[in-house]
């Protein structure tokens, strides 16, 4: 079969756009660093990257969790000090008040200052961080303890908290709730209203008893404190292991997708003087006409 002048011409523009169509694929690649830029490049590379790239992105999600973990638990560390602080202070004024030495007088103002203290631990137990309640449990937005007339205090949270995630398939704890920290095993609360009443009503055996009740809010304060120290621990160390593994994914995604720059700058090159080449050729091509052949 004859192939006719402009069926050539038609063949030499084509390749010529496809000569222009790679250089520009080089000058992306130059350009971005990678050599793999659409799945058709090395659709099993492409797909491996694609599965690293959801990796990192868990990654970072389970980072913003820890961080914010991490914010919580400084806050429950200071609010747990402060809380033993405000305990020890209120058995030194037991001590202190149920020695014989002491007289009604005494004991009804000191009892002013264990009211102090107990609207202290109240407005402790609502602090609220953007618009969070920290020790409500689930109900984030509910505030936590409501201190009655009598100066008894009720708990309006729960006594579970919400989870996240920190790594693939690990959840922590999103805090502590307020039951924990003063209701349970022992109602911090209630052993200081108990010493209020007991000192309003000059009564020293009763005094003496709530020293007990304060020995074990001591106690279970000083294990809520451990145990954000634990937590805040897990957290740095799983924060690490996150750390590690996005920069081994990074790596291994680097040598899989990244431009061997060198060579694509070497192969750019001679395309470009091809193409340059091409065009001189076609440029010669387009002056040729009848007339020319003609003369």
């Amino acid at each position: 079969m004859r192939i006719s002048d402009r069926l050539r011409y038609e063949i030499f523009k084509r390749d010529l756009l496809n000569m222009k169509s790679e250089l520009d694929r080089y000058q992306t690649m130059i350009s971005s660093g990678r050599a793999l830029l659409k799945p058709s490049d090395n659709p099993v590379d492409f797909s491996i990257c694609l599965r690293f790239d959801s990796e990192l992105k868990k990654g970072e999600q389970h980072e913003r969790n820890i961080n914010r973990l991490t914010v919580l638990g400084n806050y429950y560390d200071s609010a747990l000090n402060k809380i033993h602080e405000l305990l020890t202070k209120a058995k030194e004024i037991a001590i202190t008040q149920a020695s014989d030495t002491m007289d009604s007088s005494t004991r009804l103002s000191s009892s002013e200052e264990i009211k102090g203290i107990i609207e202290q631990l109240v407005s402790i137990g609502n602090t609220n961080v953007s618009g969070m309640y920290i020790f409500s449990g689930k109900t984030l937005d509910t505030k936590p303890f409501e201190l009655n007339d009598d100066y008894s205090v009720t708990y309006n949270g729960t006594s579970d908290v919400m989870k996240v995630y920190v790594d693939n398939d690990v959840s922590e704890e999103l805090g502590l709730s307020g039951s924990k920290i003063f209701i349970s095993d022992t109602n911090i609360f209630s052993v200081l209203k108990d010493l209020k009443d007991a000192l309003e009503a000059n009564d020293v055996e009763g005094i003496r008893e709530s020293l007990d009740g304060l020995e074990a809010a001591l106690r279970k304060t000083e294990s809520n404190l451990s145990y954000v120290g634990t937590y805040l621990g897990k957290l740095e160390r799983v924060k690490d292991l996150l750390e590690i593994r996005k920069t081994d994914i990074q790596t291994v995604k680097s040598e899989v997708q990244d431009a061997d720059l060198t060579k694509i700058i070497s192969d750019f090159n001679a395309m470009t003087l091809a193409y340059q080449t091409a065009l001189y050729a076609m440029a010669k091509i387009q002056e040729l006409s009848i007339l020319n052949y003609l003369r």
